[in-house]
Order: C-alpha cells, then sequence, then structure tokens
C-alpha cells in the first residue's frame, strides 16, 4: 500500500521510514518551478520500489533532469522511464527519448528498485533542472505490510494536503459474461465445415477467447481494431478479452517477432488504450517479463510495461501483466521481475500465455508467487492444457484443448481460466505449421478431439 506526503526543500529531514509514503514538492517559489510525487509502492527485504511523478509548474522545457539526495544510505539498482546516474548518495535521473518535453503544468513520471537496510526514511528534496521544489511536508499514518518494519511517525507542524483519491479497480466479470467474437478464423472455419469437423471445431469457435492486439505498423488501425472488437463486446452485453502484443524486441525476432519501436511505443499504448470501450480483460505483453534481458532491442522493457499497464488501466482495462509459466522462471524470478514492474495500476499477473502447462501446474505456481506479491491475483491459459505439455512449445502433436473461459473465485488467487492463446491457430513454421497466426485446421481439429469436454 502507499500513503502520501508533500515534499520541500528548506525544511529539515524528517526521518520517517514508513513504505507507502509518498513525498511531495510544492508549488515553487520561482520559474522554473516544480512538483514531485515521491511513492513508495512496495517495499520487501532488502528492496523497495518507488514512483516519481514530476510536474512542471514553470515555463515549458525540452528535456528534465530530476535530483534528490537518500538519506540513509538508499540506492537504485534499476530505473526506467528515464536514466540514472548516482554519486555518494545523491541520485540523478534524466528523462528518456520519449518523455523529455514538458509544458507548463505537464507531468511525467518513472519509477525504479532499490535497495535500503535499516530504514528508509523518504528524501525531504528535489530539484528539476537544478531549480529546487519547495512546499510543505506531511506525515500520514500508514498501516504497514507483513513484509514491512514498522517505524514511529513524525508528525511536522503543518497543514496535510488531501489524499489522492486511488486508482479504481474495475471489477471482474462474471463467469458467462466473456464475449465470443464471431470475426476470428476459428469461427470462419467452424461455418464452413460440415460434419463431425463442424461439431469439432464449433468447441474452438464458440468458447470466448482473446482478441490479440499487435498491429504496430500503424497504430490507428490498431486502435480502430481495438475499439471495433470492445465496442461489439459491450453491444452483446459481454466483456472482452485483449492481449497487448507490441513490445519493442518482441520475442527476440524468432517467429514472432517485431513490436514497435523504442520511441513509438508508449505513443502506440495510449493509441489502442483510446480505443478501449467498457472494462476488457488485457493480458499485458505475452513472454516480455520472461524474456527481459535475452536480447538487444528490448529498450526500458520494464518502464514500457509500467507505461502500458498505467494507460490501459485508466483506459477501463483490467490489466494482468504476463509472467511465463511454471517451467520457465523461477518463482524468485518471477516475483522479483513482476515486483519491477510493480501493480499500481494492473490487477495481477497472467500464466501459461500459448503453452501448455497444466491448469495444476499453473496454479500451484501462481499461488507461490501470488503469496510473495501479497495476495496479487493472477489468470491462467488454458486454451491448449489440456493434455500438459510433452515439453514442444512450438505446434506440439498430441495436445487438447483445456477447461473453458471462466471467472474463478475459490479464494485461491486464481481470478479466471482464459482461452488467451487461440486455438488452431500456429505458433510458427514449425512441425509443418504455416506461419505464425495462420490457420492451421488439422491442429485446430486434433485440439478438439483430444479435449476432455
Amino acid at each position: 500500500m502507499s500513503t502520501r506526503r508533500t515534499v520541500a526543500a528548506l525544511i529539515s529531514a524528517a526521518a520517517v521510514a514508513v513504505a507507502g509514503l509518498t513525498a511531495a514538492a510544492g508549488a515553487a517559489q520561482a520559474a522554473p518551478g516544480c512538483k514531485v510525487d515521491y511513492a513508495i509502492t512496495n517495499q520487501w527485504s532488502p528492496g523497495f520500489g518507488a514512483n516519481v511523478n514530476i510536474t512542471n509548474l514553470g515555463d515549458p522545457v525540452s528535456s528534465w533532469k530530476v535530483e534528490w539526495t537518500f538519506g540513509a544510505g538508499q540506492t537504485v539498482t534499476q530505473l526506467w522511464n528515464g536514466s540514472v546516474s548516482s554519486s555518494g548518495s545523491k541520485v540523478t535521473v534524466t528523462n528518456a527519448s520519449w518523455n523529455g518535453s514538458l509544458g507548463t503544468n505537464a507531468s511525467t513520471s518513472f519509477g525504479f528498485n532499490g535497495t535500503w537496510s535499516g530504514s528508509n526514511p523518504v528524501p525531504t528534496s528535489f530539484s528539476l533542472n537544478g531549480t529546487t521544489c519547495s512546499g510543505v511536508v506531511t506525515t500520514p499514518t500508514n498501516t504497514p505490510t507483513p513484509t514491512q518494519t514498522p517505524t514511529p511517525t513524525v508528525t511536522p507542524t503543518v497543514t496535510p494536503t488531501p489524499t489522492p483519491t486511488p486508482t479504481p479497480t474495475p471489477t471482474p466479470t462474471t463467469a458467462s459474461s466473456f464475449y465470443v467474437d464471431t470475426k476470428t478464423q476459428a469461427y470462419a472455419a467452424w461455418q464452413s465445415a460440415t460434419g463431425t469437423n463442424k461439431d469439432l471445431l464449433a468447441k474452438i469457435a464458440l468458447n470466448p477467447a482473446s482478441y490479440w492486439v499487435g498491429n504496430w505498423a500503424d497504430a490507428s488501425h490498431a486502435q480502430a481494431e481495438v475499439a471495433d472488437y470492445t465496442s461489439r463486446a459491450q453491444a452483446a452485453g459481454k466483456t472482452g478479452i485483449i492481449t497487448v502484443y507490441a513490445i519493442p524486441g518482441r520475442d527476440c525476432g524468432s517467429y514472432s517477432g517485431g513490436g514497435v519501436s523504442t520511441s513509438e511505443y508508449a505513443r502506440w499504448i495510449d493509441t489502442i488504450a483510446s480505443g478501449i470501450k467498457g472494462n476488457p480483460y488485457i493480458i499485458l505483453e505475452p513472454d516480455a517479463l520472461a524474456m527481459l534481458g535475452d536480447c538487444s532491442g528490448q529498450g526500458d522493457r520494464v518502464g514500457f510495461l509500467q507505461y502500458a499497464a498505467k494507460s490501459l488501466t485508466l483506459a477501463g482495462g483490467r490489466v494482468y501483466i504476463d509472467a511465463g509459466h511454471s517451467a520457465w522462471l523461477s518463482v524468485d524470478t518471477a516475483v522479483n521481475r513482476l515486483n519491477q514492474v510493480g501493480f499500481q495500476y494492473a490487477v495481477g499477473f497472467a500464466l501459461n500465455t500459448s503453452n501448455y502447462q497444466t491448469t495444476e501446474a499453473s496454479k500451484s505456481y501462481g499461488q507461490q508467487i501470488s503469496q510473495r506479491l501479497g495476495g496479487k491475483k493472477f489468470v491462467i491459459d488454458t486454451s491448449r492444457n489440456g493434455n500438459g505439455s510433452n515439453g514442444e512449445w512450438c505446434n506440439p502433436r498430441g495436445r487438447a484443448l483445456g477447461e473453458r473461459s471462466t471467472v474463478v473465485n475459490d479464494g485461491s488467487g486464481l481470478d479466471a481460466l482464459l482461452w488467451v492463446k487461440l486455438p488452431g491457430e500456429s505458433d510458427g513454421t514449425c512441425n509443418g505449421g504455416p506461419s505464425a497466426g495462420a490457420w492451421y485446421n488439422d491442429i485446430a481439429l486434433e485440439l478438439a478431439r483430444n479435449a476432455k469436454w
């Protein structure tokens, strides 16, 4: 959890070491002025995550540099949406290539993971482009999470600023409310089939499954796709499922390689977010965290994911950050990488996207991660896991459709079973398959034939 406080220069350091507090600088005394909100979003031993929001109260700037000094030996270990350098306890953060311009009263943000030992007091002074941000300091009461060590609260004799309204979390849908898309390749194949094949393909065509958005060449076209799909779902009184798949360096150049350029990703996300109608479930960037650092061209991947989670959530989406599957990352690694992105906006995480791990194995894995993340919710892709995995990922034979899409409310942390991958669409030109995403009728029939329902 986090609470908020306003940070100013020229005020003596208030040694407050409670995770979840926010420091913010008030109106500057002279242009260019600034306001900074510093929020500890989560804390674990020996690390913590924080988000910093900058508001320019002075003249427009084309680039920015934010500086502060840690008071208890904390360090920044990883930062997104900017570049960081340190000299002793002094931290300097400069803008990324795409977020440097700030008009008057415009805001941007960056986040980071850091380390702490003993105490983690909030910095009390920030500057923007060399100008000190000034205002008042408040110290709200905070209830520590189980991983935090309670410390005394220091209450300055100043007037508190109002606590901001938290970002709303979209309400989970009901089990029968997911939308069946009639514009899929599976639906077309079912309509044209006859006899036994038609009955088998109906299992795929008539189950709600995700709509994948990855048209990186034309953001406006991707926006139109999202608007069309979510509008149809809304008109039907149903909830859509969307998979956003355009991260820079996508799939490390393999069968599904591509993605948006690093300089365009934030703009692309904002464009497709503007097309969202209603409150669809959103699976954010399959394999992106699991492949973190595996190849060049990824840019500030953690920052991209954090930005996307915020933009898509504020547009109405119920966002789950993809975290690979139970046979890929260890629980420790998955927790660490999810903590890097954080859950200020995302509801939880997604598992087994486009893979074949059993629901039982995925649920056990997800519960271990969820417990380490304070009970965050998760969803499992069950589209092709009915027979589990044979160790292959690309068009393996002998697999089966898994449980149909449904909401789960069993107290385990599992939010839903979803068909994220579209059964019958090829993984790539392997095991006799066509190009990635093309319809593969033989394997579609096999998946349906082997289903246990």
